[in-house]
């Protein structure tokens, strides 16, 4: 069955709008637009029930001005299958887009239309009900949960005294309230074209086959030859460049390995490359973090070919068998540039989850005093909790531990579900490659220690008295 879901352009809910000058109206000149939160939830609805296998199609639609097409793409991004702009300049009012809408219905004929329960720029909360009515279609408001089963839609709803459920005949009418869900993004779906992914290696067939089950990869390439085995940028740049021209946006993680090769594509394509990046506003106009995190620089770029290094942990993963088991297709790898020549890689075998995808990292500092002290203290707080092991940079530079543990700017950036910080002093480098994670709790003797200004909770005292208390407690 097709899902409908409507989705609105509105004033970012960071930004604090003002008046014009002759109070006439909000003055909405050089202010930053997004999608409107509530659409948001109402599209990842969609697409759920998409995945659970009751929907065969999500279309989203916007009524507005040209650019609700940047709207229209972070649908696309969360997963809508098709958009539809109903384009007009007019002040539109909430009738007046349920008109427009009740024609799109009659054409489409979706068996389940879902609005955000409000838009935030005018608060109204009545197009949808509007729209029902107008479409003679049930409703059910303010959903928190939705399952189809045998043409009913079965809706928990927020109410004024607690919560009811409704069983609506289909086709019927829903709009969401932000219990339902949390909208899920990825960063080559937002920019709203079809992704292609590029494999490179030696022996890959495997990873090129798993890459094909990715929900939203609509085709594969593989570059398969012994010389791209160790990942010399040479030879990944010559891969790459005979097939660049073909696409408007060439994106790969911000790893030391992509680090490695894609500035040299971006010089050999006559552009610059966008570094780091952590959203993607449109097509051409992205965010990324300057001044070690302390400042977010938007960036537009006119280039024909967008090179583009992506913060991994900025965006959502994607299922990785969702997909509908896209082509794989063989291209040519590059002949060994012979100019440089892989002499030998010590890796580091992990016992533990890894740092850069890790939900729950423990992480020491200088306060630790050595590397036995590291051994004896974290490490059996991080076996408790299941996590990876991370540092500062100065407790790296001490040889307490190893280079690849080292969290900050110019080391991993993470963004864990937790991150326990011991001994760390908060260096401005150390914050810009951990300030995102969901909850940080900072243990430090010194209570003027950085460290707590952007922590959750905080803990002043002796590492090695709290730290083993933790242990005992878990």
């Amino acid at each position: 069955m097709k899902i409908l879901v409507t989705v609105k352009r509105v004033v970012d809910a960071n930004v604090k709008v003002g008046v014009k000058s002759d109070q006439s109206r909000v003055d909405l000149a050089n202010v930053k637009m997004s999608i409107n939160p509530f659409d948001e939830i109402a599209v990842e609805g969609a697409v759920r029930l998409k995945e659970a296998g009751v929907a065969t199609e999500v279309i989203a639609v916007s009524c507005g001005v040209a650019q609700a097409q940047d709207t229209l793409r972070t649908a696309l991004a969360i997963g809508a299958d098709r958009a539809i702009l109903i384009e007009s300049n007019a002040d539109l009012q909430p009738l007046a887009v349920a008109r427009l809408l009740k024609a799109l219905v009659d054409r489409e004929q979706p068996r389940l239309v879902i609005l955000g329960k409000q838009a935030i720029d005018d608060d109204s909360s009545q197009t949808g009900h509007m729209l029902a009515a107008l479409g003679g279609l049930p409703q059910a408001t303010f959903a928190s949960n939705i399952l189809i089963a045998d043409g009913l839609a079965t809706v928990a709803r927020e109410v004024d005294d607690g919560a009811d459920t409704l069983s609506l005949k289909l086709p019927a009418l829903i709009t969401t309230d932000l219990r339902l869900n949390e909208p899920r993004y990825v960063a080559a779906q937002k920019i709203g074209a079809d992704i292609h992914v590029l494999i490179v290696g030696h022996k890959a067939q495997g990873a090129a086959d798993k890459a094909a089950k990715i929900a939203g990869v609509s085709k594969v390439l593989l570059a398969d030859a012994p010389q791209l085995e160790v990942g010399l940028a040479e030879n990944d740049e010559a891969t790459v460049l005979p097939i660049a021209m073909s696409y408007s946006h060439i994106l790969a993680p911000a790893t030391a390995l992509r680090k490695n090769a894609m500035p040299r594509i971006a010089a050999k394509l006559d552009g610059a490359q966008i570094s780091d990046i952590t959203a993607v506003d449109s097509a051409d106009t992205f965010e990324r973090p300057i001044y070690a995190g302390n400042a977010i620089a938007t960036v537009r770029s006119a280039d024909p070919v967008k090179v583009i290094t992506v913060r991994a942990t900025s965006f959502d993963a994607v299922p990785a068998d969702g997909g509908s088991s896209a082509p794989v297709e063989q291209i040519n790898a590059a002949a060994d540039c012979g100019v440089s020549r892989f002499v030998s890689r010590e890796a580091t075998t992990l016992n533990r989850p890894e740092l850069t995808t890790a939900k729950t990292i423990v992480s020491g500092g200088r306060g630790l005093g050595s590397g036995e002290n590291c051994t004896r203290v974290i490490m059996p707080l991080a076996d408790k909790l299941w996590a990876a092991l991370g540092a500062s940079r100065a407790a790296v530079d001490a040889v307490f531990v190893p280079n690849d543990y080292q969290v900050c700017q110019t080391g991993k950036i993470v963004a864990p579900q937790l991150y326990v910080a011991v001994g760390i002093s908060g260096a401005i480098q150390h914050l810009a490659g951990m300030k995102d994670s969901r909850v940080i709790v900072a243990i430090n003797k010194d209570p003027e220690a950085p460290i707590f200004g952007v922590a959750d909770y905080g803990l002043v005292g002796d590492l090695h008295d709290i730290v083993p208390a933790f242990v005992d407690a878990a």
